[in-house]
C-alpha cells in the first residue's frame, strides 16, 4: 500500500516497489496523490512498472568505463553480448553466485560465431573477469550492490599454457614471405610493417600494443634500448598490488636495432591522432592501429601456413631464448612480466638438456 507525507501544504505519495524501490511524486492534495498511487499500483500489480535495477542496468552503466581499456574494443562486444542473455534480467538486489554460475555453464556450452568450436575455458574465464570488474565497480563506485556476487563461483577449469614448440628457421622464412618481406624489405606496404612488428617482437618480448606506441623519442639507439611506457594503452599499468607502474627500457639484440631501423626510416609521414584508439599524440614508428594490424596479422598467418600460431606466442619465444643470457629479474623486467610463476609456467619452455650442461660432474663437494 501507498504511503503519504505531508510537507509545507503538500502531499507527497510512496509507492514501493520490490526489490527495495520506490516510486514518489508530490501533489497539491491528498486526493490527486492518491489518485496518483493508485495508478502506480495498478500498473505495479500488471507488470508494467520495472522493480528496482536490473543487471542490465549495471552493464549499460559500466560500458562507458569498459571500453576505455585495453581490451575496449572487445569489452565492448561482450557487454553486448550480456544484454541479450537472460543474466541481463536478473535484479541486482537478488542476483546471487547461483546466477553467475548459470551463466558460466550457460556460456561454456555455446560455440563461437568465427571457428563454429566450443568456447575455451580461458575465453569465458575473461568475460568472467570483465563481469566481475562490472559488479565491483557496482559496489565500489556506484553503490548498486552491496557484494560482488561473483566471488566464491565456480571458475572454469583451468587450461595448461599453450606450451608451443619455439618457431623454427623454415616457419620465420615463412612468416617473412607471407608477410611480402623479401619483396618489400623498406617495409613500404603496412603488410610488411607488421611483419617486421612481429619479428620485433620476436627479438624482444613486447606486445602488440607496446609495439604500436612506440614513438621515435622512445628510441634510443645508442644505449640499445627502447622505452615501453606503462601509461600507454597497450602498455602494462602495473604489478597485482597496483603499487609498481611498469614503465621499462627494453633491451636491444642488433637484430631488433636493424628493424626499428627500418620501421623508423619508413615511418608514415602523415599520421592523424586516434585518441579513441589510444594513438592520441603520434607520430608513431609503426603507424597503424591494433584493428589494422590485428587483420593483417590474420592474413599474413593464414597465407604462411603456419599453424596454432597467435602474434602472442612471440613473448613465450623472446622469453625462452632471451633467458639464456639473462638472469630471470633482468628478464622479468625486459619483457615487462613482473609475475614470476606466470614467467616459468607460461613464457619460458622448459629445457632439461640444455640446465643439464651447465651442472658439474657431480654436485658432491661443491
Amino acid at each position: 500500500m501507498a504511503s503519504y507525507e505531508f510537507r509545507n501544504g503538500s502531499c507527497r505519495a510512496i509507492v514501493r516497489v520490490p526489490g527495495g524501490g520506490k516510486l514518489t511524486a508530490t501533489f497539491d492534495t491528498k486526493a490527486q496523490a492518491q489518485a496518483w498511487a493508485l495508478e502506480q499500483e495498478r500498473r505495479k500489480a500488471q507488470g508494467e512498472i520495472r522493480t528496482g535495477r536490473l543487471v542490465s542496468d549495471l552493464l549499460k552503466a559500466y560500458y562507458d568505463v569498459a571500453i576505455k581499456t585495453d581490451s575496449g574494443r572487445w569489452n565492448g562486444f561482450r557487454i553486448m553480448n550480456w544484454l541479450d542473455d537472460p543474466i541481463s534480467l536478473v535484479s541486482l538486489d537478488t542476483i546471487t553466485t547461483h546466477d553467475i554460475n548459470q551463466w558460466i555453464d550457460r556460456r561454456s556450452k555455446m560455440k563461437s560465431k568465427t571457428t563454429k568450436k566450443p568456447l575455451s575455458p580461458s575465453t569465458v574465464e575473461r568475460e568472467l573477469n570483465l563481469l566481475s570488474a562490472a559488479f565491483t565497480w557496482g559496489v565500489k563506485i556506484r553503490k548498486w550492490i552491496k557484494i560482488n556476487p561473483c566471488h566464491g563461483c565456480t571458475r572454469p577449469e583451468a587450461v595448461p599454457p599453450r606450451g608451443r614448440s619455439l618457431l623454427t628457421e623454415e616457419e620465420r622464412e615463412l612468416i617473412k614471405t607471407a608477410a611480402g618481406i623479401h619483396e618489400d624489405p623498406t617495409l613500404q606496404t603496412k603488410t610488411a610493417r607488421v611483419g617486421a612488428c612481429f619479428l620485433l617482437a620476436m627479438e624482444t618480448g613486447m606486445r602488440s600494443g607496446e609495439i604500436l606506441r612506440l614513438r621515435p623519442s622512445d628510441y634510443r639507439r645508442s644505449d640499445r634500448v627502447v622505452f615501453v611506457s606503462a601509461m600507454e594503452r597497450g602498455g602494462r599499468k602495473g604489478s597485482r598490488s597496483g603499487r609498481i607502474l611498469s614503465s621499462r627500457d627494453v633491451p636491444l639484440t642488433e637484430e631488433a636495432i636493424r628493424i626499428l631501423d627500418d620501421l623508423l626510416a619508413s615511418m608514415p609521414a602523415e599520421q592523424e591522432p586516434e585518441p579513441a584508439l589510444g594513438l592520441a599524440f603520434p607520430p608513431y614508428i609503426v603507424g597503424m592501429n591494433d584493428a589494422d594490424r590485428d587483420a593483417l596479422w590474420r592474413k599474413i598467418r593464414d597465407r604462411s601456413g603456419v599453424e596454432n600460431l597467435n602474434f602472442h606466442d612471440t613473448k613465450h619465444e623472446a622469453a625462452t631464448r632471451l633467458s639464456k643470457f639473462l638472469d630471470v629479474l633482468a628478464l622479468s623486467h625486459a619483457i615487462g612480466t613482473k609475475d614470476l610463476k606466470l614467467l616459468r609456467d607460461t613464457y619460458y619452455s622448459k629445457d632439461a638438456a640444455r640446465s643439464a650442461k651447465l651442472l658439474p660432474p657431480t654436485l658432491i663437494n661443491t
